[in-house]
Formats: structure tokens, sequence, C-alpha cells
């Protein structure tokens, strides 16, 4: 993989690409998203664990480029955040597909990952746990109609024609589980349904060729940013806020159980600088996105507002978690899982650690 400067951008195929789009993108192109979440895996040997200078331990991990995470974390390190627990954080960026499989790739040791597809890894019997969700993506992405229509809510709907990018999307998949849990509507089923590339179904809907969409997180903000043009119907934070009291992760902390037996400390430290540098965006999120927001095209006054609501309601990074939020996640694992998305629920004691 090929490293340029400190803002490190990873351009090549280290890791084997996903055909697709999927749903954390902070850009307009959809590029940080995938169609088809899988995560493969590799003989290679992840270089990620090392030891600095004065006692600091070393740690890479490798996030979606061209996505909301960059601004996050960049402003996390550059502040020190993750070296006041003795971690020297490395954040490299990656096409999504090569992101996704980092971690079963071999291309690091512990990362930040889609949660359901490496849920759904574990259920196949890879050694995987997770360790939390400091620091980790939510659920911003929602369903929009035009502002000129009269659909009001998802049953209003019914019969329509909503586009996707993918169906293989985890997010899209959450979309359906919840929606139908929440409305009793099956979204394949009981509406016209097409997929397209994220910036094609701005221009799908625009034109009245379909009459909502779900888009990838970078066009969700965008969406949020012209009320005058889209209007939202349905989040799925909000609806699992609704439902179970928290927001709904996209991401979370993963690792093999040898790493994590081995580097228990490391991961707290890990939890910890994550929480830490969520403060950190909350508090500071203008000011960052001022800096850093461009790369993840948060580039105009009205998206970085949306940005700064979002990250204030602590709808866009989590922060700490505690049993509440634990078993909210669970029991939406559970409904993917009555959906047909995952085929069992693992049990708590035996995926998930706590290292702090």
């Amino acid at each position: 993989m090929h490293r340029v400067t400190r803002r490190r951008f990873i351009t090549g195929t280290g890791a084997v690409g996903v055909a697709g789009l999927a749903g954390c993108s902070g850009g307009g192109d959809g590029n940080g998203d995938e169609s088809t979440e899988t995560a493969t895996e590799s003989d290679s040997t992840a270089t990620t664990m090392g030891s600095a200078d004065g006692g600091m331990t070393s740690v890479r991990i490798l996030l979606p480029e061209g996505t909301i995470h960059y601004p996050m974390y960049e402003a996390a390190t550059d502040d020190g955040v993750f070296e006041d627990e003795g971690i020297d954080l490395t954040v490299d960026y990656a096409p999504f597909g090569a992101q996704v499989q980092s971690l079963t790739g071999g291309e690091v040791d512990v990362n930040m990952v889609s949660m359901m597809p490496y849920v759904s890894n574990y259920l196949k019997g890879e050694d995987l746990v997770t360790f939390g969700w400091n620091g980790c993506l939510q659920s911003i992405n929602a369903l929009y109609t035009r502002e000129s229509s009269d659909y009001m809510s998802i049953s209003d709907l019914e019969g329509q024609r909503i586009g996707v990018w993918s169906w293989g999307s985890s997010t899209v998949q959450a979309f359906q589980a919840v929606v139908a849990e929440e409305s009793g509507l099956r979204m394949r089923q009981d509406f016209e349904t097409t997929t397209a590339a994220p910036p094609a179904l701005l221009g799908l809907l625009t034109d009245e060729q379909v009459d909502g969409v779900i888009n990838v997180s970078g066009l969700t903000i965008t969406m949020e940013a012209q009320p005058d043009t889209y209007r939202r119907l349905s989040q799925l934070n909000a609806m699992w806020r609704e439902r179970a009291g928290y927001t709904l992760p996209l991401t979370a902390w993963f690792t093999y159980s040898d790493w994590y037996d081995n580097n228990t400390e490391t991961a707290a430290g890990l939890l910890r600088g994550a929480e830490a540098a969520a403060t950190h965006w909350r508090e500071n999120t203008v000011s960052i996105l001022e800096e850093y927001g461009e790369t993840a095209s948060v580039d105009t006054q009205a998206k970085v507002d949306v940005v700064d609501e979002w990250a204030n309601d602590e709808q866009v990074f989590r922060g700490g978690w505690d049993s509440g939020y634990r078993d909210a996640t669970w029991q939406f694992i559970e409904l993917m899982n009555q959906y047909e998305f995952v085929d069992e629920v693992p049990a708590q004691d035996e995926l998930l650690r706590n290292p702090l």
C-alpha cells in the first residue's frame, strides 16, 4: 500500500476490493460506500502494532477515504488525543472495499469496521471479537422525498418507487428491518424499487422518476442541507432512538481474539482515546470542519450546520457506551436475525469484550 504525507491516503489495492457502493461515504460521489460488505480472510501479515519512543504503543487503523471520519480523526490525532492514552495512532485511509476487509485481510490487527458484516463473519466461524463502539459512526442515513411532494411519512410512499444504492449494503438492510418493524411495510414487497449509484439517486428524485431515496451518509448530509429541495421522512437514528432509546451503530471496534487477549490494555486505550476524540469533535465541530471538512465534502456552510447539529445531538460519532447501549445494539442484531439478514444472534459474552 502506498503511503503519502502525514494525511495518509491508501490508493492501492492491498486488500481485495468489493464491487459497488455502501452506507458511510462523506463525499458526493459515494466512494466511501460498499454494496456487498463482506470481508475475506487472508494469509497476509498485519503490521499494526509496535513500540514508539517514550513508551508509546504504536497502532495503525484504516478508515474509509473521503468520509466524515477524516475530519474527526485527523483533528483528534493532531490534538494528541490518543497520545494522552499512551497510543501513537496512525490513521490511514482507503477505498471502502479495502477498508471493510482490512482486518480479515490482514492489513491491520484492529480496526473500526462495518458492524453487521463482521457479526456475520463471526457467525461463520472467524475468531473475532468486538470491544465496543467508542468513536464509531452512527446511522445518520435517512429516507428523503422531494420538498414539493405531498408525502409526509413512509406509509404515504406505499406502492411508490424508492431508490437505494444497493440491497447488499448493511445500511440498506438495516433500513428494511427497522421500517418493517415500525410500519409493517416490507420495502422490497410494498414499494416499487430501483437501484442506482448514489449521485444518480439525487437526479432520479429531482426528475420525479422515484418518489423517495435512501442514500449514503455523505449525500444524506447534502440532502439534509437543502431543505428547499428535499424533505426527510425518516432516519435510522431517530427510528431506533424512539424504539430502543439509543442511536444505531454502523461501525464497531473489531479484532481477533488472540490480539485482544494479548493487547487488552491497548484496546482500553483505544476506547478511551476514541471517546475523548468524540468529545473533542462535539465541542469543536465547526472549527474542525472548517479545517478538515473539505476532504469529506462538507464544503458549504449549510453542510457544516447540519453536521454540527447532528454532532451535538451525538448522532454522528458515539462517545462511550454502557449496558443500555449494548443491549439496544443486541436488540438490533436480533431484529436483523428476525428479518434473516444474519443467520443467528451471537451471545454477548462470546462476541463482546469490555477492556475498561
